[in-house]
């Protein structure tokens, strides 16, 4: 498996992966939007391929104070192989780094598949709420 960071062009095939992985597209999901975020975040765009196909991805933000990790997927086909747990770590390296102190993350409710995969982790829930507005 080769670990390699987004480069433009990728958008298409990525959120081809997401769909097929059950993460929905989000505002800012689009070439442009993804385009914004690798530049504001270079080296944190991580996905994975193997054989020349996408298996797994991992968005990390860093703002100075907190990390932020986003769209972390694996293909259902290629899950139980430590995927994750390999992007996870290297997002954690690379955080680390840049002397990020803390991780977040947003699970939805009523995903207990990644909840228990970032328990397993070593990640806890908080209590807060999450709050949006698109804009």
């Amino acid at each position: 498996m080769e670990i390699r960071t987004y480069r433009d062009g990728d958008g298409d095939r990525l959120r081809t992966f997401w769909l097929a992985c059950g993460v929905k597209i989000r505002p800012g999901d689009d070439d442009a939007g993804l385009l914004r975020f690798a530049a504001r975040n270079p080296e944190l765009m991580l996905l994975a391929e193997e054989d020349g196909h996408l298996v797994g991805s991992a968005l990390g933000g860093w703002d100075g104070r907190r990390g932020w990790l986003y769209h972390v997927a694996v293909h259902r086909d290629e899950r139980r192989r430590g995927i994750g747990r390999t992007l996870v770590a290297e997002m954690e390296r690379r955080m680390r780094e840049l002397g990020c102190p803390k991780l977040n993350l947003i699970a939805w409710d009523d995903n207990t598949y990644a909840m228990r995969f970032w328990e397993a982790l070593g990640y806890r829930r908080e209590k807060t709420v999450e709050y949006a507005k698109e804009l």
